[in-house]
């Protein structure tokens, strides 16, 4: 079976940002598009700031304007020019100019921010939506750079990069426009480089975007690189790789300075190489103009204005390639978070949970399942009734773990494979289904909170007294009590303050708190000793009594307080039966129980 997406029939083509439809069909959504619509949304904000930005622009090109006035005043009669005036005027365009730009940039920055905060929330969004298959082609440090520095990257492009953009495209039409008013001729002698300027700009925002994108694909592997020797510091620290860890970090890292090396080289070279050539037409107007003034062609007002119109096109000019890059490096990272929120398809809006009306009887019709097409499950098929308990064991990877992540549909089983009340569980809303459900898996994971929240999760309905009955049954209450915050103890990341059984008792309460007609027990006594074991177990029985029951476990003892026992051998369903019928045939149960018991017997000699 190939890996899929949450039950819309698509699969996932991690070569392009193409969502791929159960026909082969995709579709594309661009990166400059994505950028679009999130602006889209705030452009009133972005409306009042290009407003405001335009009004700037007249405002800065109305200062030298009023300089030609007062040098041709000056000439034409010294004693009489209003000079305090033309002062005045000046002061108070410059200060209107600074009002209205510093609105401009609460205007778009504040948008910018609002849909920085939109964009987390979507990516968020979709990577909830996500199978554990794409999980396992995805580093947790690639997502993390997604969701940190790609999105900073978007946030600039919307943010600075629109102020940058709209202000220099307004500054440049003002001031050509203005020098075309001055002197036409003029105008295209000092205008006549920047036909070089575009043909540097696409050669460069090219080589721009290649290397961008080589610069965020290797922060994606830094950050995996810390994310995994950070998780795993006590493997590193008890097998004394810390050298090793380190040189595999500097060479990432050392990859990633190479990277964005390159990158600035880049951006070193453009910036200068357009201030150069763009000075070139600043000496020109300097030679050409001066010529005109002394011929009487043109007053040395007009010559003045004419500059200031030309200086004021400079930071156009060199911010260009500033802007450039920051637009490069924005789309490049909005491609970047595209192809998370592509592949998880249209956002919907979560749906409440309904109660579940079926009857909670679960049943496998001929289940056959692969990961990536090493088959784990061979034409599986076996039923629990209602409120009856059965014990899924056998060998190691014989697929036990797989059948209880198929019932809750964090894998997608074939359809009409996996039914539970008689319906076809891929036809199911898997919210409505979870809620039915009661989830102990393997790997018990807890939260970096308290006892309390960590079993209640927060639920309506779930309070601090049903957590404490739910931990007493999974028999860790009196543990809990003897420390100084009780239920209030807050435990490290993922539980790592508490041990294994302490971890896997408490997973077990949160399953035990909700009160699901169905419970999923994957190696609930993995970590625990007999006694506890068989304290837990007196608990379950108790709490199960009127639940369907599914537990997977290698630990027999457990089985045999089961109704019935299913025999997992290589994805096949081996033996079936209770315990007491299945140790009379001396099959594969049979051999197993009497190694347990050998295996018990040791260690009480030991």
């Amino acid at each position: 079976m190939s890996q899929g997406e949450p039950g819309d029939g698509r699969g996932l083509d991690p070569a392009s940002h193409v969502v791929r439809d159960a026909q082969g069909g995709g579709r594309l959504i661009s990166p400059l598009r994505a950028v679009l619509g999130y602006v889209w949304r705030y452009r009133a904000h972005y409306l009042v700031g290009a407003g405001c930005l335009v009004a700037g622009t007249v405002l800065s090109l109305a200062i030298p304007w009023t300089v030609k006035h007062a040098i041709e005043a000056l000439q034409s009669d010294a004693s009489r020019a209003p000079l305090a005036r033309d002062v005045t005027v000046i002061v108070l365009l410059a200060i209107v100019n600074g009002a209205v730009r510093m609105a401009s940039r609460f205007a778009i920055i504040g948008a910018a921010q609002r849909i920085e905060a939109d964009l987390r929330n979507d990516l968020y969004g979709s990577l909830q939506t996500f199978l554990p298959g794409f999980y396992a082609t995805r580093t947790i440090g690639d997502l993390m750079a997604r969701a940190s520095s790609d999105v900073a990257g978007v946030k600039s492009l919307i943010g600075f990069g629109a102020v940058s953009t709209i202000g220099t495209g307004t500054a440049f039409v003002g001031a050509v426009s203005a020098m075309v008013f001055v002197d036409p001729w003029l105008t295209l002698w000092a205008m006549s480089p920047y036909p070089v300027l575009i043909v540097l700009a696409l050669r460069f925002n090219r080589t721009l975007h290649e290397r961008t994108d080589a610069a965020q694909a290797q922060l994606g592997t830094v950050s995996a690189r810390v994310q995994e020797y950070l998780a795993g510091m006590t493997v590193v620290r008890a097998y004394t790789m810390e050298a090793q860890a380190m040189r595999s970090f500097s060479d990432a890292n050392g990859e990633l300075l190479e990277r964005n090396l390159a990158l600035a080289r880049v951006q070193a070279q453009f910036t200068p190489l357009m201030t150069l050539i763009a000075g070139l037409g600043t000496l020109t107007v300097l030679w050409l103009g001066g010529r005109d003034v002394v011929a009487g062609r043109l007053t040395l007002g007009a010559l003045v204005a004419f500059n200031g119109y030309l200086a004021y096109l400079a930071w156009p000019t060199m911010a260009f390639g500033w802007t450039l890059a920051m637009a490069r490096r924005g789309l490049t990272s909005m491609g970047r978070i595209q192809e998370i929120i592509n592949l998880a398809g249209p956002a919907r809006a979560p749906a409440p949970a309904a109660t579940w009306q079926g009857s909670s009887a679960i049943r496998f019709e001929h289940l056959t399942f692969a990961y990536d097409g090493i088959p784990v499950l061979r034409d599986v098929s076996f039923a629990v009734a209602e409120r009856e308990t059965v014990a899924v064991v056998g060998p190691t990877g014989s697929g036990k773990t797989t059948l209880g992540l198929l019932v809750a549909r964090l894998w997608d089983p074939p359809p009409g494979t996996v039914f539970v009340g008689g319906h076809d569980v891929t036809t199911v809303d898997p919210s409505t289904l979870r809620a039915a459900l009661g989830y102990v898996p393997q790997e018990a994971f807890l939260f970096s909170r308290s006892i309390a929240d960590n079993v209640t999760l927060v639920r309506d309905g779930i309070g601090r007294d049903d957590a404490r009955g739910a931990l007493a049954t999974a028999a860790v209450t009196s543990e809990i009590d003897a420390w100084p915050h009780g239920l209030d103890t807050v435990v490290g990341e993922r539980g790592l303050t508490l041990s294994g059984g302490q971890r896997q008792r408490v997973a077990l309460a949160r399953a035990l708190a909700g009160a699901p007609p169905i419970l999923i027990l994957d190696d609930l006594f993995a970590n625990v000793d007999s006694a506890t074991e068989e304290e837990i177990l007196r608990g379950v029985r108790e709490a199960t009594a009127s639940r369907t029951v599914l537990l997977m476990t290698h630990r027999l003892r457990a089985a045999r307080a089961a109704d019935r026992v299913v025999v997992l051998a290589e994805g096949h369903v081996v033996e079936t039966g209770t315990h007491d019928a299945l140790l009379a045939q001396g099959g594969l149960y049979a051999r197993l129980w009497r190694i347990q018991q050998l295996e018990e017997e040791i260690a009480r000699a030991s």
